[in-house]
């Protein structure tokens, strides 16, 4: 305790001589000049203490202004959980759909949004659409957070993947951005075919059932013919395989196509090729070479 006295008046004293003399003239008369501060002095002389001196370092950059990098926007700016585009393959005809859908929310409440908007132009249209929450027009339901778009893509529009821009804004005038992808292209993808029962015996007269998974741009209405050759069983035309729910088709208007035939009973154990083709409405075409086999 005596040594922390006499160390505090050793300074004092010494604080005193420093002051004596010329260099408290000097002194004297920088403070009775008065001395003009820079906005970042002016903060520093006030703040009385290393923190709020911190605190005001991290919030203000006088070079900038405002430093927003600061803020913590998280409890401030809207919320995108997801943002889709479908169909995720679409032809650009003109006429196809294609649905863009966001998933969005704030952190005051979806009456806080005040509105979605998507830049179409990659796909040759608008370049500020506006997205809907209303239950209509495509919108599966009104005021459930998922706003929902209708629209097509351009016939002079290059193949390939696109990016479509949604932006997000509340009423406090904050903005949240994201995207989804989608692929322009023309031609359907044979993405499964199968013969059912998987092993078929010869000189049976068994019932055989082709199965086929079509990814077709726009969808399966989109598709126009899907033909088997089968001419080495002894078939003379192309058969065309449906998509309607009947013969051998379980689910009408989806992306699987099916035919029934019945194999011959003049037909040998062996291996058998077929060419599986596909159309759709935009000139596309496909094909797939499969092998029946059949056994003893």
């Amino acid at each position: 305790m005596q040594q922390c006295v006499k160390t505090f008046l050793l300074s004092s004293l010494l604080g005193c001589l420093v002051l004596t003399g010329p260099a408290a003239r000097a002194e004297a008369n920088s403070v009775a000049t008065p001395k003009q501060l820079s906005k970042k002095d002016a903060v520093l002389f006030i703040s009385a203490t290393d923190f709020v001196k911190k605190k005001l370092g991290d919030l203000f950059s006088w070079t900038v202004g405002y430093d927003i990098s600061k803020v913590n926007r998280g409890n401030l700016t809207p919320t995108i959980n997801y943002v889709q585009a479908r169909p995720y393959r679409v032809p650009p005809d003109g006429k196809t759909v294609l649905g863009i859908f966001a998933s969005v929310d704030d952190p005051s409440g979806l009456k806080n949004i005040s509105g979605v908007r998507a830049d179409l132009s990659a796909i040759g249209n608008l370049p500020d659409a506006r997205l809907i929450d209303s239950g209509l027009y495509g919108d599966s339901k009104a005021e459930d957070g998922i706003y929902t778009l209708q629209t097509t893509v351009a016939s002079d529009i290059s193949l390939g993947p696109k990016e479509i821009q949604v932006a997000v804004a509340n009423k406090d005038g904050w903005l949240a951005l994201a995207k989804a992808n989608v692929d322009i292209d023309k031609v359907p993808v044979i993405s499964e075919a199968k013969f059912l029962p998987e092993k078929i015996k010869s000189q049976n007269n068994e019932t055989v059932t082709l199965q086929v998974k079509i990814d077709n741009p726009g969808g399966p209405a989109g598709v126009v013919s899907v033909t088997i050759d089968l001419r080495a069983l002894g078939f003379v035309d192309l058969l065309a395989l449906r998509n309607d729910g009947l013969g051998g088709d379980l689910f009408a208007n989806d992306d699987i196509f099916s035919l029934q035939f019945v194999l011959g009973d003049f037909v040998n154990p062996g291996a058998y090729k077929a060419r599986l083709g596909v159309s759709n409405d935009v000139g596309g075409y496909t094909y797939k070479d499969l092998v029946l086999q059949v056994a003893d």
